[in-house]
């Protein structure tokens, strides 16, 4: 049977972990929202409203200067504050939840850094030619997603296990949230396959869309995560 949970209120690490979890969810939404606005204002893209129009991918916001530019400088640094993030929250579960759970502590950590290391070899290689560049992208941009979202999956997962521990039913309620989030966007993705698979190469007129939907939500998951730990920080 499990110990009970413990933890510091002043514990310096849980306001730097909602802290590194608004800009993990701000950062990124921030930098290609603003590249969008750039390569459309040179003419690079559409203007249109890329969710529901489909009018340009996430990566052409990136591919031609001056958003390019941009693009990296906002994406990189992104990606470094997600790796301090999943850091970060594997040594706050390692020291205050429960020791048994360890493994599950390092494998979200290490899932998650390595989805950053994936965007960032994404984000160098976008906006450069030759088909090392192209397969660097392609292999990046899909490892990326899914490894970030197997990483936010098991930290739901175990912020759940902290949550059921401490009998807070608000703190259950925001936990039921977060995974809610994660399965939504689970069937988005299931969607995206099922249509591609339905339409073939129709599909492209949609495909943008996708891409921009679930960027989305992952970026809302990190912006639930940190107003989930604020609650936790006042109920201890």
């Amino acid at each position: 049977m499990s110990a009970p949970p413990t933890a510091n209120p002043a514990d310096p690490r849980l306001p730097l972990l909602i802290k590194l979890a608004w800009v993990c969810a701000l950062l990124p939404f921030l930098t290609t929202h603003t590249s969008y606005l750039i390569a459309a204002s040179q003419g690079h893209v559409e203007w249109c409203i890329p969710y529901w129009d489909a009018c340009a991918s996430i990566s052409a916001t990136g591919r031609q200067m001056p958003e390019k530019l941009w693009f990296k400088l906002g994406m990189i640094p992104s990606a470094l504050f997600t790796m301090m993030f999943w850091r970060q929250l594997s040594r706050w579960f390692t020291g205050t939840v429960i020791s048994d759970q360890k493994r599950w502590y390092d494998a979200m950590q290490v899932v998650g850094i390595l989805a950053a290391v994936f965007l960032v070899g994404y984000t160098l290689a976008l906006g450069e030619e030759g088909d090392t560049f192209r397969f660097i992208r392609r292999t990046g941009v899909i490892l990326a997603f899914a490894l970030t979202y197997l990483a936010q999956l098991l930290a739901t997962y175990l912020l759940g296990q902290y949550a059921r521990e401490l009998s807070n039913p608000k703190l259950n309620l925001q936990q039921q949230r977060l995974m809610t989030l994660l399965l939504s966007l689970l069937g988005v993705g299931i969607v995206s396959v099922m249509l591609q698979g339905l339409l073939g190469d129709n599909y492209d007129r949609y495909e943008d869309g996708f891409e921009w939907i679930m960027a989305l939500m992952l970026n809302l998951w990190f912006a639930g995560t940190a107003r989930l730990i604020a609650r936790i920080r006042k109920t201890l």
